[in-house]
C-alpha cells in the first residue's frame, strides 16, 4: 500500500511561510497544484478555473517541497544578479 502526505491549506502555508492567501494565489496561477476531495472520498486534482467556495484545498507534501526547492531557487539566482 502506497501512502501519499496530504496538508491542507493552512499546513501549506505554514510549511513555505506565508499566508493562506498567498497559498490561493500561487494554485489560481497555476504555481502550486491543489487537490479537493469527490463526492466518493477520493482525492483529484483541483482545476483553477472551478470556483467552489468554501471547498477544502489539499495539497501533496511533495508538490509543496518541489515548489518550494524551485521558489529558494530562484531566490538565488535573482540575488546573486543583484550582487
Amino acid at each position: 500500500m502506497d501512502v501519499t502526505q496530504v496538508i491542507n491549506t493552512k499546513g501549506a502555508a505554514r510549511k513555505l511561510g506565508c499566508t493562506e492567501t498567498w497559498i490561493h494565489k500561487l494554485v489560481s496561477a497555476g504555481k502550486l497544484q491543489a487537490y479537493v476531495y469527490d463526492v466518493n472520498g477520493v482525492l483529484v486534482a483541483h482545476k483553477a478555473e472551478e470556483k467552489r467556495q468554501g471547498q477544502g484545498l489539499y495539497f501533496l507534501v511533495s508538490d509543496v517541497d518541489i515548489y518550494q526547492a524551485n521558489a529558494l531557487q530562484r531566490l538565488k539566482r535573482s540575488h546573486s544578479k543583484n550582487s
